[in-house]
């Protein structure tokens, strides 16, 4: 505890940072050569965090969606116990490998509600449990394939969907023969989200479209005008990520401080992967930005922010790393509580530092956000 309260005084500390100073600078130079510079060095961190994160983030979703395929349709053709175990394990894997990707909210992921589709969250009003329990109930055929579950409604077809088949009431059933129609539906789930993946995968790939519009922006590109276009979209990544963290993912189940904790609103509380999702959060974001190596592009005076903020998500993650798991039985601990309590005030020191610091040394402006509205 004195080390996360020694770290905690640090973080705090630099939210008190005052930000705009490097706008003053940007505003009194005359910004011509140095702009050129600019945008040559804000290209390479773009391409940076395009192949380095963005593009194996994809692959590996894809490739652990594919082998939840494999191992839903081995449960459906041969139920039992170590079958179920066995997609049960790779649901796991299919969440930490979504939560490393899953603040890049732009591009293909953004075209035929492909984000919804792969994740309905927030839902506060549980509409995919009463949706899902509504299917298995009327053991509705048009559910059972991945073509046709695809027109239905997002919050019946994505991961949140998969977790209640495979371990919601009733679940338990799926090692017998008894829940050929559940297994089915959930096997339509997995196949949904590994086309969904690979669509993506694909899309991120190919040397032109995403990539080549934020590496070679151009002036008539509705969204990638400029190199502050395109370095814009990829610190949103960071600031919109942080906040869903702190605001989305632990904020509601931890409630107010003297309140009994609500851990069934963690995403993937069900399975009890709610604190490796949370892991994988933090550890995508940190492999994101070490890839992207924005060294290259901050000003000698600002450098200090690649270590500062390194040495944050470092603490984050060794933060929830120590912490005892699944929430769903923890989260009343102290202790447990605590360790979440710190991960919410880093997240928000490093959004901070992204948007008042780092986003302000590169001239830009801060509030750019897709959580407010395209």
């Amino acid at each position: 505890m004195r080390r996360m309260s020694r770290i905690a005084a640090a973080v705090m500390a630099g939210l008190l940072i005052a930000p705009g100073a490097s706008f003053a600078q940007d505003a009194e130079g005359d910004g011509s050569s140095a702009r050129a510079l600019n945008e040559s060095k804000a290209l390479a961190v773009v391409a940076n965090a395009i192949e380095g994160a963005i593009r194996p983030g994809y692959a590996a979703l894809e490739e652990a969606a594919r082998k939840q395929v494999a191992s839903v349709e081995a449960l459906c053709a041969t139920p039992g116990e170590d079958k179920l175990l066995e997609a049960r394990d790779g649901f796991e894997e299919q969440v930490s490998a979504y939560a490393g990707i899953e603040f890049v909210r732009f591009g293909p992921i953004r075209e035929d509600n492909r984000l919804e589709r792969l994740v309905f969250f927030p839902d506060p009003r549980g509409v995919t449990r009463r949706q899902v329990e509504e299917l298995l109930a009327e053991e509705d055929e048009s559910a059972s394939t991945a073509e046709s579950l695809a027109q239905k409604s997002v919050a019946v077809q994505g991961l949140p969907a998969l977790e209640f088949v495979l371990f919601g009431e009733g679940s338990d059933t799926l090692a017998t023969a008894d829940a050929a129609y559940r297994c089915s539906y959930g096997e339509a789930i997995a196949q949904n989200v590994a086309s969904i993946a690979g669509e993506i995968t694909e899309a991120w790939a190919e040397d032109d479209g995403i990539y080549k519009r934020l590496t070679a922006p151009k002036a008539d590109d509705p969204a990638y005008r400029n190199a502050s276009d395109s370095i814009g979209e990829i610190i949103s990544v960071f600031t919109e990520g942080l906040k869903i963290i702190r605001d989305q993912r632990i904020r509601p189940a931890l409630g107010e401080e003297g309140t009994p904790p609500k851990a069934y609103l963690f995403l993937f509380n069900r399975s009890g992967n709610a604190l490796a999702a949370l892991q994988a959060d933090f550890a995508g974001l940190s492999t994101m930005f070490e890839a992207a190596s924005f060294t290259e592009v901050l000003p000698k005076d600002e450098a200090f922010l690649q270590n500062s903020i390194s040495f944050e998500f470092q603490e984050a993650r060794a933060t929830l790393d120590d912490a005892e798991g699944p929430l769903s039985d923890t989260v009343a601990d102290e202790d447990v509580r605590g360790k979440l309590d710190y991960a919410m005030i880093v997240a928000g020191s490093l959004r901070s530092q992204f948007e008042n610091q780092l986003a302000a040394s590169l001239g830009l402006s801060t509030g750019f956000s897709s959580l407010d509205g395209d």
